[in-house]
């Protein structure tokens, strides 16, 4: 992909951010095995950076997106091990009182120079392959 996706201090360039998904938006939908997906993207300060979906996506998805992509920004990882960690017990999501926390497979972080710079949220499509998605679009951005 062209351009520069960050800025400086590390920080997501939101214009490039919004063409990127436009893009993945593009390449996904005309994937059958990847149709029906919406994808959001949060900022540093879990802000609503860039938003999509296929034409075809519910309203669950799209709003499970954002939620997704809010709780690995805060929690700097994938909401598949948050998932793991709430089925083993090891970490409790209401101690938080925020009911936009997550732990559902389709959510990881965007790292760059070790600090948690935005978040990126798929649903909408089993869980392992929102997960997939959602680490494909982070490379697409780092």
């Amino acid at each position: 992909m062209p351009g520069n996706v960050l800025c400086s201090p590390p920080r997501l360039n939101d214009s490039m951010v919004c063409l990127y998904l436009a893009r993945f938006l593009q390449e996904t939908e005309a994937d059958p095995q990847s149709a029906g997906l919406a994808i959001a993207v949060v900022g540093d300060d879990g802000e609503l950076i860039a938003f999509g979906a296929h034409a075809g996506c519910p309203a669950l998805p799209r709003q499970l997106a954002q939620r997704k992509a809010w709780s690995a920004l805060r929690f700097r990882r994938a909401t598949a091990q948050l998932a793991q960690e709430v089925a083993a017990g090891t970490l409790k999501l209401e101690i938080f009182h925020d009911p936009r926390l997550l732990a559902m497979p389709g959510g990881a972080p965007v790292v760059a120079q070790g600090r948690a710079i935005a978040g990126v949220g798929i649903s909408g499509l089993p869980p392992e392959q929102d997960a997939a998605l959602a680490e494909r679009f982070v490379k697409w951005l780092i």
